[in-house]
Order: structure tokens, then sequence, then C-alpha cells
């Protein structure tokens, strides 16, 4: 999975003429996998980690309607493959928390259905294979990063226009730098779901029009900074995407404001609602040394320490 520093947003439209969208972020050690088996002849399994649910159908039978089995039967279509085939799905958090969890789950399913019949795709087709199968085929709005950081994997700095991402640069900081950037990350899980298309499908244009300059400026400090090894001016950038979007979309990024008010006097010096926002994750960034306190005043929330730099696809045994 993933989270964006700063930019998120301007891989969709609307774009600026001579302005290309921009993100910087980083794949974490949050992960989706994807098992796939023989299975009988004529049929079709699918498990999903939606309260464990489970479908078996005959392989000339129409497929699922629900939401939860829809991703995987496009993938089954996409790969052409269609019967006698167990496809089992495991996540680390579940679908819709702001971490490009269906995006994940198409990377690696795709990528497992192809080894599956001898096949390797390069990461970043496999990258664009899953945003079109997301676009495309389920008719869901979702931006092209998610998947990229997927099957990529690292620490990126992406540039976007209406043909989709033109440029993928991976970005090594002083170790230093990374890692304290990294101690300082905290995740906090609002426990809230949704699918983030409907989340962006109610963004007023007018105003994410108006936000899209200052999204790509932030996202050209921070990957300056990161590489020039400055945590300060990295955060600052940081602090002006998470602003940016709450001039966006305040509905999408209202859980991250309360929590903000929570943790107010606590050390915070970035809190940013993950994905579209609307629910999902809250990142928040703080010295180390702050983490106790805010734990203490978040008290039993769920709350990850994300593993920055984390490799994208990969095939593993089973």
């Amino acid at each position: 999975m993933r989270v964006s520093f700063a930019g998120g947003g301007t891989d969709l439209p609307p774009f600026i003429e001579g302005l290309p969208g921009r993100v910087v972020g980083s794949a974490i050690g949050l992960r989706v996998r994807a098992l796939v088996e023989p299975f009988d002849r004529g049929w079709v399994r699918l498990e999903v980690p939606v309260a464990d649910e489970s479908t078996t159908r005959r392989s000339h039978e129409p497929p699922s309607s629900e939401l939860a089995f829809r991703l995987l039967e496009a993938a089954l279509a996409h790969t052409g493959v269609t019967d006698g085939v167990k496809l089992r799905i495991d996540t680390d958090v579940a679908p819709g928390a702001g971490l490009g969890g269906s995006a994940s789950t198409a990377v690696a399913t795709l990528s497992a259905l192809r080894w599956s019949v001898g096949e390797v795709t390069a990461e970043e087709e496999l990258a664009r294979e899953a945003t079109t199968m997301e676009r495309e085929g389920l008719s869901i709005v979702c931006g092209a990063q998610d998947a990229i950081f997927a099957a990529c994997g690292g620490l990126l700095d992406l540039a976007f226009g209406e043909a989709g991402c033109t440029r993928i640069e991976r970005i090594t900081p002083e170790k230093e730098l990374a890692a304290e950037l990294e101690a300082g990350l905290l995740l906090v899980d609002t426990h809230v779901r949704r699918v983030s298309g409907e989340v962006l499908g109610q963004v007023d244009a007018a105003a994410a029009l108006a936000n899209v300059a200052e999204l790509v400026e932030s996202a050209t400090e921070v990957s300056a900074a990161l590489r020039e090894g400055s945590l300060a001016r990295a955060l600052a950038g940081m602090r002006r995407t998470a602003m940016a979007k709450v001039r966006r979309a305040p509905e999408a990024s209202a859980l991250a404001t309360e929590l903000g008010d929570k943790l107010a006097g606590l050390g915070v010096e970035v809190i940013r609602a993950c994905g579209a926002g609307g629910g999902g994750h809250v990142l928040v960034w703080a010295p180390e040394a702050r983490h106790a306190e805010i734990l203490r005043a978040l008290g039993p929330a769920t709350v990850r320490r994300p593993a920055l730099s984390a490799p994208g696809v990969r095939i593993e045994p089973a």
C-alpha cells in the first residue's frame, strides 16, 4: 500500500496546461497478498477479506455483482484465467482505508494470475493495467498513483498529465533523514471505510482546480527537501499539501480536522486525511519523543507505524 506526502489528487484531472500533476510519496509495509491455486475444472472460487466472504460459481455463469468480488472478477476476465481457479485475497488492512488498497489488490491479483500461466509483466505495465481495469472495467474514479506505488515500490516522485503518468523517479534520501521521517509517522485508523471514487466524485470542480498549483508546488518542495536532506522543509511542504486538501474538500477532511483539534499542543507538525479522505486513515507526523503523549490522547484508537520505501509487487512461493 502507499502514503503520499504531497501533491495527492493531482494525478487526476483537472490538469493545468504546462503544469503536470505531481505526487511524492512512498510504498509502505502494509501489503495485499493474492494466492492463485488450481480448482475443479468448470468452477471458479473467490475468497475476499470482507467478513471472510467467498463465492464459488460455474465458469460459464455470470460474474458476481457483489462489490467485494467485482475487482477479482475483472482481473480474471482481463487475464483470461476464467476456469478451474481459486483466488484468495489476504490484506493487512481492510479495503477503503485510504491507503490504496484496491489498487494494491488489482496489482497483486493481475501479477499472480499472469504468473500462474507463465507470464511475467513489467511493473509499470502492471500499474497501467490495474488502473485501466479499475477505471474502465469497474467505472471507479481513481488516480494512477496507487497502482504505481503498489507495483514499483519505494519512495517515488511521480508526474502526471492527461495521458497518465509521465515520469517515475526514485528518491533516495540520506539514511538519517529517511529514518527520522519514518520514525515520526503515525497512521491513525478512523475505522470508517469508504469507496474513494465516491469521495472524489463529490469534490467541487472549481475548488479542485483552484488548488492544483499549490498541491503541485508543495510536492515539488517535498521532493527537493528529501533530495537535499532537509526534514524541516519536507514537513513544511507536507503541511502545505494538508492545508490545500482541506480547502479542496473540507468535508472529506473533517475527521482529520477533528483529530487535529484533539491533538493540539502535543507537537504534531503534520496531520492530513489519507487518500481521498472521507474516512480511512489520518496521517500524523510528530517527533518520536512526543508519540507517547499522542498515543495516550488517542486512547484505544488503532495506530499503525508504517515502514517507508517498501518493495513493490513480488512473487513468492505458496
